[in-house]
């Protein structure tokens, strides 16, 4: 017996219309940015290749702190991945592609105050609706799996991620003259002073505002959705207006030489730390939703065939449910541990499942209790894998 196909589990559906539009833009969008990057590296081969792995260093890392931060539903990796290439390809070409609108702003402004606010006034807007337009064509791809603010969040953080480096590349090869010296000067400013501050934030709500628009857990009316979601994109582009504009500049002039290289940090800490701050807020809110969620649609559900009491204590408690993963291994082995960790996964399907059906004998929901209670069974069957107490029960029903 299989679980329900709740999920497309892969963003490669090509009855999908919206998936051949984002080939058809990150296609596009990787011809430009490769040639583009690509001719970069006749400034300095040595920094160019210093530029990427400087870079890789830091995206491998907190691409895997973005992906994990669904405490319930991982996210499926090819979307994940799709989220990233087209914040790194897609939308940083688009963006190079709308220079008209700069063009428009600079000759508004005039020539001196275009040097000090063009970068404020023409990037926010362009880059966050290009990069919102991959998670939005990401959601007509996959639906259910853009289903709530956590969901949005990560892959919008994960396209602002993908953007941030290809445009740290330019920015250390061209801004920072493309020395080994120049990127390493680059990479502290951009990325170590900064890396929390930019894009990943912006991109984040962003997707975030997406995942609250198109959640069916959420029970507020459309109207009120919309309200909130335009609040939490224009705070993401005024985040990212601040951030461009010569406001708060407080961090010291060029030269910068010695100790005054701690205060770069300490004055991009000044604009961009309230924002992370609220975006830390605004997750702690999402999880909390989440877990309001999962309470109410597995409450029916408890004692059931799909889920036990004991087994609903783990799966809400996400330390508690790789706690059981990690002692199922050392009592009964990898196998008993991977059927244990596929049955808490397909258990939060159960939760997805009877949060969208309108009766609780839907075919679909008593099949995805059949499903969990048969991988109960299938666990129960391995030597070892049932406690010394739960052993004895079963051994002994009267």
């Amino acid at each position: 017996m299989r679980g329900s196909s709740l999920h497309r589990r892969t963003v490669f559906q090509p009855r999908q219309p919206a998936f051949w539009i984002f080939c058809a833009f990150l296609c596009y969008g990787t011809l430009r940015m490769v040639g583009t990057l690509g001719q970069l590296s006749s400034i300095s081969r040595s920094g160019w290749t210093l530029a990427w792995v400087l870079l890789a260093l830091y995206a491998a890392p907190l691409f895997v702190l973005i992906y994990y931060l669904d405490l319930y539903e991982r996210e499926p990796w090819s979307v994940a991945i799709a989220a990233f290439l087209w914040g790194a390809f897609a939308a940083t070409a688009l963006s190079l592609d709308a220079g008209g609108w700069n063009e428009a702003i600079a000759r508004a402004l005039g020539p001196q105050a275009a040097q000090r606010w063009l970068p404020a006034l023409g990037a926010p807007l362009i880059e966050e609706f290009m990069k919102g337009a991959g998670i939005v064509l990401l959601y007509l791809i996959v639906r259910d799996e853009i289903d709530d603010a956590m969901d949005g969040f990560v892959y919008g953080a994960l396209c602002g991620l993908g953007f941030a480096v290809v445009e740290d590349v330019l920015y250390f090869m061209a801004a920072f003259g493309g020395t080994p010296r120049g990127v390493v000067q680059g990479f502290y400013v951009r990325v170590l002073s900064s890396g929390l501050y930019g894009h990943v934030l912006y991109t984040g709500l962003v997707g975030m505002a997406i995942g609250i628009v198109v959640s069916r857990r959420e029970p507020a009316p459309l109207r009120a959705r919309l309200a909130a979601a335009a609040g939490i994109v224009a705070l993401a582009v005024f985040g990212h207006f601040l951030w461009n504009s010569p406001l708060l500049n407080i961090g010291p002039t060029p030269p910068i030489e010695g100790a005054k290289w701690l205060l770069v940090t300490l004055g991009l800490a000044v604009k961009g730390l309230p924002l992370l701050l609220f975006v830390a807020i605004a997750l702690r809110l999402a999880r909390r939703r989440e877990e309001r969620w999962l309470r109410t649609a597995l409450a029916p559900e408890i004692g059931g065939e799909g889920l036990t009491s004991a087994e609903y204590e783990d799966l809400r408690d996400p330390r508690r449910r790789r706690a059981a993963v990690i002692a199922m291994r050392r009592r009964a082995g990898a196998p008993a541990a991977a059927v244990l960790a596929r049955l808490q996964h397909e258990q939060l399907d159960l939760a997805m499942l009877a949060s969208r059906v309108a009766t609780a004998d839907d075919p679909a929901l008593v099949q995805q209790r059949d499903y969990c209670r048969s991988l109960r069974d299938a666990l129960a069957a391995i030597p070892g894998a049932l406690p010394a107490e739960d052993l004895a029960s079963a051994d002994d029903p009267g």
